[in-house]
């Protein structure tokens, strides 16, 4: 039997040209997350890591603050990707709205205080819309929410098929990839797996037990780093 770690990255650069790099309090996140494994004694010896930088940066703060022994040398899984949403969501939302404005135009026009929950009730309308397959993607040829799901199920197959002789295995990747796991496990409606993927905190755990033969839900969105430096971005 072995056991999967999954981390949330920490929090990325909401509001910025690229939103794919970790906030100063996202690389403190990390960094804090790996203290805390270092004082649970927490042993690993097989780490993942998905394709984005956000998920490598997460990895280094990790391996910064983790002091206990070297962490094995992560494998790189593009399988364990962040879904579209958020490039779905900034080529749509104009549309919706029927501006020729950009997205970052139309926030940008937002009082400060207003772009955050803003963004987040246009997010879910486009989100809802991805689910439901109710959105043309063939042009910006954007993957689906089907091929996501299969995605993630074919990931967690191919580690049953190769990884069940490690114990204990860290994937850092998104929220997203994180909620279609527990949809592959415990099934859930389309609104679940969006509000589970609202709800996972950054440098949260969550972990899953492997068998050939399936998989089980250990525990969901732990926090291991201190309250005052959580979120959800």
């Amino acid at each position: 039997m072995s056991i999967l770690h999954l981390v949330r990255h920490g929090q990325a650069s909401f509001g910025a040209d690229d939103y794919d790099n970790l906030s100063p309090k996202g690389v403190e996140q990390s960094i804090e997350l790996g203290k805390a494994l270092a004082k649970q004694e927490a042993i690993f010896d097989h780490i993942i890591v998905g394709p984005h930088r956000r998920h490598l940066q997460t990895f280094e703060g990790i391996k910064k603050g983790y002091s206990l022994t070297d962490l094995p040398e992560p494998v790189i899984d593009k399988a364990f990707a962040e879904n579209q949403l958020m490039e779905i969501a900034q080529y749509f939302i104009p549309k919706i709205l029927n501006t020729s404005k950009t997205t970052k135009q139309i926030f940008e026009e937002c009082e400060p205080k207003e772009r955050h929950d803003k963004f987040l009730e246009l997010f879910q309308i486009v989100a809802q819309k991805w689910m439901n397959e109710e959105l043309d993607l063939s042009k910006p040829d954007f993957e689906g929410f089907s091929v996501f799901r299969s995605r993630i199920a074919n990931v967690l197959k191919d580690m049953q098929d190769s990884l069940t002789d490690k114990s204990n295995i860290m994937v850092v990747t998104s929220g997203g990839a994180i909620s279609g796991v527990y949809a592959e496990v415990i099934p859930c409606s389309h609104e679940d797996i969006q509000k589970l993927n609202f709800g996972i905190k950054n440098v949260s755990i969550s972990e899953f037990l492997m068998t050939t033969e399936g998989f089980t839900l250990k525990a969901f969105n732990s926090s291991l780093i201190p309250g005052e430096l959580e979120t959800f971005i």
